[in-house]
C-alpha cells in the first residue's frame, strides 16, 4: 500500500511537464519518430531526402546512343535525339499534430511500460507522452505516403491522391506513368503468379506502353507489397503443389520460418500502407520520400494546458513537411486488378 501510496503522491503532485519548446535537433528525436516510423521509410524501402523547404527537383538525365562513326564532328549534347533531361517535382505537404491528453488516462500506462521490480520509473511523463502521440501519427503517415487521403492533408501518394486504391487514384499518383500489370485477387494458390505477372510486365510491357526490363539490371530492384500479399506468398512457398507434393520448399511445409521472401532473388518489402492486391515492382532509388527535417522550421512541444485551464490535459503539437515522389516517371510497375 505505501508504495501505491508513493505513486499516487508523485503522480498528483511531483510529475512535472514543462512548456518546454523543443526546437531544431532537440525536436529530432520526437518529430522524426512520427514522420519516420512508418516501415516503408524507417526500413529504408525508399529513398529519401531530409532538409528540404518547400520542393525538390528530381532530375534524370539520359544519353541515347552516343557511337558513331568515325570523323571531325561531334554530336551536340542538346539534340532532344541524343540528350534528354527529365524533371521530377516532389512537393512537400504541410502537416501537424495538435493533441490534447488527459494525464490521468495515460499515466497508468505510463507506470506500466516503465516501472520495473523496483518501482522505479526511468523515463519521463513528457518523454512517453511524446512518443505515444508519434507511434499513432506514424502510422497514419504510414497510409498518407502510399495513398494520400480525400481531403487537403496530403497531395499525392505513390499509388493514390485520394485516399482510395483505384483505377483513378493510381492514375493520378506519382506512379501514374508506370507499366501496368493486369493480377487477379491474390490468394496463397495463386500469389506466386501474381508476382510472375508483374515481372513479365516489366520485361514485356502491359500492350499499351512498352516494358522497361531494364530496371530489372538494377542492383536495387525491388517488389512492394503490404503484410497481406507477402502472407499469401508464403502460405504458397510452404505448401505449393508445385513446391514437391505439398510439401512446400526445403520439404518443411508450415515448419519453418521464411524470413525475407524474394521473387527470383528480387526482395519483396513489405509496406503496411499499401492496399491488398496491389504489387509494385521498381528501383528503390525510384521511390522518393523528401521532409523538411534538420531544418529549424521543424518543432515538436508539449504545452501543460493544466497550468491555465484548471483541467488536467497536455496538448502535444508537432510540425512537420514531407511528401513522396519517382524519380523516373516510368521506371516501374504497378500490378493490380482493375487494369483492362
Amino acid at each position: 500500500m505505501a508504495n501505491k501510496y508513493n505513486l499516487s503522491k508523485e503522480y498528483q503532485f511531483d510529475i512535472d511537464v514543462s512548456a518546454d519548446t523543443y526546437a531544431g535537433k532537440l525536436a529530432m528525436p520526437y518529430v522524426t519518430a512520427a514522420v519516420k516510423s512508418p516501415d516503408t521509410v524507417a526500413k529504408g524501402f525508399v529513398r529519401q531526402i531530409d532538409g528540404l523547404n518547400k520542393s525538390a527537383i528530381i532530375s534524370g538525365l539520359s544519353l541515347d546512343d552516343p557511337i558513331a562513326a568515325a570523323s571531325c564532328d561531334f554530336t551536340t549534347g542538346d539534340a532532344p535525339a541524343n540528350l534528354a533531361l527529365t524533371e521530377q517535382v516532389l512537393t512537400l505537404n504541410d502537416m501537424k499534430v495538435n493533441q490534447q491528453v488527459c494525464r490521468s488516462t495515460i499515466f497508468p500506462t505510463w507506470v506500466g511500460e516503465n516501472m520495473d521490480r523496483n518501482g522505479n520509473l526511468p523515463s519521463t511523463f513528457a518523454d512517453f507522452l511524446l512518443a505515444t502521440v508519434a507511434a499513432k501519427a506514424g502510422a497514419q503517415l504510414e497510409n498518407l505516403l502510399w495513398l494520400a487521403d480525400a481531403g487537403a492533408l496530403w497531395g499525392v501518394g505513390f499509388l493514390s491522391n485520394d485516399g482510395v486504391y483505384d483505377e483513378t487514384g493510381v492514375d493520378a499518383s506519382a506512379c501514374k506513368d508506370f507499366v501496368e500489370a493486369g493480377i487477379t485477387a491474390i490468394t496463397s494458390g495463386n500469389a506466386a503468379a501474381q508476382f510472375g505477372a508483374v515481372y513479365d510486365a516489366a520485361i514485356a510491357g502491359d500492350g499499351v506502353a512498352a516494358g522497361v526490363p531494364g530496371i530489372l539490371t538494377k542492383p536495387d530492384i525491388a517488389f512492394y507489397c503490404n503484410i497481406k500479399t507477402y502472407g499469401l506468398y508464403i502460405q504458397q512457398l510452404a505448401g505449393s503443389a508445385t513446391f514437391a507434393n505439398h510439401q512446400g520448399i526445403n520439404m518443411k511445409g508450415t515448419d519453418q520460418a521464411i524470413v525475407n521472401a524474394t521473387y527470383l532473388g528480387i526482395p519483396i518489402y513489405v509496406c503496411p500502407g499499401m492496399p491488398d492486391d496491389c504489387i509494385v515492382l521498381t528501383p528503390r532509388e525510384n521511390m522518393v520520400f523528401g521532409t523538411n527535417l534538420a531544418t529549424d522550421w521543424t518543432e515538436a512541444r508539449i504545452i501543460p494546458h493544466y497550468e491555465f485551464s484548471g483541467g488536467d490535459d497536455v496538448r502535444v503539437v508537432m510540425n512537420f513537411a514531407c511528401g513522396v515522389q519517382t524519380a523516373v516517371a516510368t521506371d516501374g510497375v504497378v500490378g493490380a486488378t482493375f487494369w483492362t
